[in-house]
């Protein structure tokens, strides 16, 4: 009969695991057999409570259930499953059968002692080939991270040579991770399209607008012009950069955006290669967005970024009506000027910039034919006033006039100052143009002034925020499509999280000889 028989068995001693009345029992040894093997090994006598027939029996197994750990000992030792001491025999007769008990009780002794031992010196020796197991398991997961983090340390070293000592810094100390051993190796589509050295991100939007005039006005975004209210998916913003070295890296900006009708165009929206010479000259060469004021070199295509559903009419890319040339192709220099306090920072552009705007009234392109330009402009962050940039800028370059001839070229020039405070979750964004083009060969000057200023507060997580803008373009200029427009913008941003917002918008435009323009425009912006 088993151990595990004699465990439930009725009249059998209840199996015990751990020590009682301060001494060892074996695993798996009735409680009061220890008793039994002390006699026989002479270390105890029958004096003991656990072989006494009175109330102390009963009274050592109640304080034996209430032991710290909550265990239940010893639970059938007053049930008197153990032999008791006999009470009536004679001198001889009680020796005859203490000899005999004595004996009897050796030979028991015996087996169930050679038993025990053999079944715990047994159990560890079942329990070494899983523990030997499992330690060679751990042995190979730790070789395997090894030659991970000797592979990848390698890797680092090729890729980057300048950064060797700060590469393998930072894999020297890999955090550790569970290794499947049994996990397939990628495959060599996987490996190509890994990402190695460059960082990507995307901003994505959805739109739903609408207008109380169906006069045709402009539809940009994907909006169609003269319809009550639609939705349009904007752009799509992809972000990619990488680092070369410590000094140089390169940058480049994807825009999916979708036209009239459901159609979609891809544009090359800025590729930089930069190089940081020190704090006092950083290098741009390649497509950017002018420096003409602080909006266009702060809010890029992503709508993610900026607290509006739209941007202002004056700073609207020129592919969307703007009037502003907000895009080029060249050299872009700046850095800080050593100037204490005041903070102050250069801007230098040259390039050649080809603006092509569609009219406001959605029914003609201009293509003004630009030259190469330059721009300069200065701002600074003082010290004494943490979150202010004051600032401005000139522009300055040659357009074409196609509409009073094919050689007619008048000279634009484009001053801008701005005051920006972005602080203690307030965002306070004022900037003021004049737009001045000038006839080559004649006395004619049209000056087109303009200025946007924009208020925000957040609150949590919801930014409400209100904008006013103006624009006055001369009739019989370029701008003449313009005209007069001004008005305020009410809106709301609510961001859900890290990722996601949604923004409402409420607009009305005056517009000189047409009907004020009313509109509501949700947005859902999301990055990932």
């Amino acid at each position: 009969m088993g151990l595990g028989q004699l465990r439930g068995a009725p009249g059998i001693p209840r199996l015990e695991n751990r020590e009682t009345w301060g001494t060892r029992r074996r695993v798996g040894q009735p409680a009061g057999q220890e008793e039994h093997r002390k006699n026989f090994l002479g270390l105890g006598d029958y004096g003991s409570t656990a072989f006494r027939g009175d109330d102390s029996a009963q009274k050592s197994d109640d304080t034996l259930r209430r032991e710290p750990r909550g265990e239940l000992r010893c639970a059938n030792n007053a049930a008197g499953s153990l032999p008791q001491h006999p009470s009536k025999s004679t001198p001889f007769a009680v020796g005859m059968n203490k000899v005999s008990m004595n004996y009897n009780r050796t030979a028991i002794l015996l087996l169930l002692v050679a038993s025990l031992s053999h079944a715990q010196d047994a159990a560890p020796s079942e329990q070494d080939p899983s523990e030997q197991e499992m330690i060679q398991q751990l042995v190979q997961q730790v070789k395997a991270l090894q030659e991970k983090v000797a592979a990848l340390e390698s890797q680092q070293r090729a890729n980057s040579p300048s950064n060797t000592d700060a590469t393998s810094q930072s894999v020297s100390t890999p955090t550790p991770q569970a290794v499947d051993n049994g996990a397939p190796s990628p495959s060599l589509s996987q490996e190509l399209h890994e990402p190695r050295g460059f960082q990507w991100q995307g901003f994505g939007e959805l739109d739903y607008k609408v207008l109380n005039q169906r006069i045709p006005e402009l539809g940009t975004y994907g909006f169609v012009p003269g319809s009550s209210g639609n939705f349009y998916t904007g752009d799509l913003d992809l972000l990619l950069t990488a680092r070369i070295n410590d000094k140089a890296s390169v940058l480049s900006e994807i825009a999916i955006g979708e036209g009239d009708a459901q159609t979609y165009s891809v544009d090359l929206e800025r590729v930089l290669f930069n190089y940081d010479y020190n704090d006092h000259l950083r290098m741009s060469f390649g497509r950017y967005q002018t420096a003409i004021g602080f909006y266009n070199t702060a809010f890029h295509s992503g709508s993610w970024f900026q607290t509006t559903a739209d941007r202002p009419l004056v700073m609207e890319f020129s592919d969307n009506g703007g009037v502003l040339p907000t895009e080029a192709v060249g050299l872009y220099f700046t850095g800080s000027i050593p100037s204490g306090k005041l903070g102050l920072n250069y801007i230098v552009e040259y390039g050649s910039s080809d603006t092509i705007r569609p009219d406001l009234n959605g029914q003609t392109l201009t293509d003004e034919n630009n030259g190469n330009h330059i721009n300069i402009g200065l701002f600074g962050r003082p010290d004494s006033i943490r979150g202010l940039q004051i600032g401005g800028s000139i522009y300055h370059d040659r357009i074409s006039d196609f509409a009073k001839g094919p050689n007619v070229r008048l000279g634009q020039m484009i001053v801008n100052a701005h005051v920006v405070y972005i602080r203690h979750c307030i965002e306070f964004l004022s900037e003021g143009f004049l737009i001045r083009h000038a006839y080559e060969h004649s006395s004619t000057v049209f000056d087109t002034p303009a200025f946007y200023s924009q208020i925000s507060k957040q609150f949590h997580r919801t930014r409400p925020y209100f904008r006013y803008q103006y624009i006055n373009a001369d009739a019989g200029g370029i701008l003449d499509d313009v005209d007069l427009r001004y008005g305020p913008s009410f809106g709301v941003r609510y961001d859900f999280n890290d990722s996601i917002a949604f923004k409402t918008q409420l607009d009305h435009t005056v517009r000189k000889g047409e009907p004020d323009l009313n509109g509501v425009h949700l947005q859902l912006v999301f990055k990932f």
